[in-house]
């Protein structure tokens, strides 16, 4: 094994033991900024009966939870309050790490004793924390509504043509899995292909697994025989989708005459926006999918940067190669606006039929 590995492993264990511990703090550290924010301003307010000369019985102060810049936290509450419980709060849309630039970001060298990212490109994908709106009355529909949201504030920040879908819980094991299925997606025929569901496997069961938990003939037998009867049930976790069957479009409709010429140029040419499919009429969109114009733009791209690239005469659907080389845009205020619109409750509830669709 090589020692700079070595060297390099316990760097990160050690940087992650320590951002554990920062992390494990955290609710005691916003618990004591909290109380303190709060008695500020309950003093406030009891300075202001003072000067009045009113009486102290009425005095009620929330216990609100506060955020380190002395705002207040838009979600739920530590104690809830108005506006602030679990079942009863605003959207939040919170970019982590911004939109990484289209060329290279190649890492310096460092003179301490760290980690060596010379000549290593050190960009990191958008990183953007959401929560959707719940308010009382509103049927948020549980996970699948939660996914709903994430498709439409997905498609206004960045739009990308697949959707990894992971529980909280789980991880990765296998470094290649998102390759493995991205060659699903971009094989030839691979436009007709809705989701990639991959198997689950569990921690901390006993070697003889007593209770069925690890459910081996669930992922090991019907699974796998279900790979050939139109694939597979979507179990809730641990599946890639494509962005357009989301929308609850219908895959490339096969209309080439069987006796064509199999060279034939039209067979590599990329399948234009209006010929695609005949629900993109400009009178049903806004119907099916709410009246934000950035939502309903970004339907085609999407379907278009999901296609195959079109190298081989086997390729019907696909796009010219080189097409996805433009920069990333940057997120401006009003693209944060228009996406926390779409996750609010009124959208879900009366603007989006196709969230109705997808439960």
């Amino acid at each position: 094994m090589r020692s700079d590995f070595v060297k390099d492993r316990r760097k990160v264990k050690r940087d992650y033991d320590e951002f554990k511990v920062r992390v494990n703090r955290l609710p005691d550290s916003i618990r004591r900024r909290s109380d303190a924010f709060n008695a500020r301003e309950e003093m406030k307010i009891l300075r202001k009966i003072k000067e009045s000369g009113g009486g102290f019985e009425a005095i009620k102060a929330w216990k609100a939870t506060w955020m380190a810049d002395g705002t207040y936290w838009p979600g739920t509450w530590i104690v809830p309050g108005p506006d602030h419980s679990r079942g009863d709060h605003a959207s939040i849309l919170q970019v982590m790490l911004e939109p990484p630039p289209s060329s290279p970001l190649l890492g310096m060298p460092d003179d301490e004793s760290t980690i060596d990212f010379n000549n290593v490109d050190i960009r990191l994908p958008m990183l953007v924390y959401v929560s959707r709106e719940k308010r009382p009355g509103y049927d948020h529909n549980k996970k699948a509504g939660a996914m709903n949201a994430l498709v439409r504030a997905s498609a206004v920040l960045s739009n990308g043509p697949f959707i990894l879908n992971l529980d909280c819980d789980h991880y990765i094991y296998n470094t290649e899995a998102i390759r493995e299925g991205m060659c699903f997606m971009m094989d030839q025929g691979g436009e007709s292909i809705c989701y990639i569901q991959f198997p689950q496997r569990f921690e901390g069961i006993d070697p003889s697994d007593r209770y069925a938990n690890h459910n081996t003939v669930f992922f090991d037998g019907n699974m796998r025989a279900l790979d050939g009867v139109q694939g597979p049930m979507y179990v809730g976790t641990g599946c890639l989708f494509r962005r357009f069957a989301l929308y609850g479009f219908d895959p490339p409709i096969e209309t080439r005459d069987i006796r064509e010429d199999a060279n034939s140029e039209s067979e590599v040419e990329a399948l234009k926006s209006d010929k695609f499919i005949s629900e993109l009429d400009s009178s049903l969109v806004p119907k099916r999918f709410g009246n934000s114009v950035v939502l309903l733009e970004s339907i085609p791209v999407a379907e278009f940067q999901g296609r195959p690239l079109a190298d081989h005469p086997g390729v019907k659907h696909g796009r010219p190669p080189g097409v996805l080389r433009v920069p990333c845009s940057s997120i401006d205020t009003n693209t944060l606006a228009e996406a926390v619109s779409v996750i609010s409750c009124w959208y879900d509830e009366f603007q989006a039929s196709f969230a109705i669709c997808l439960l």
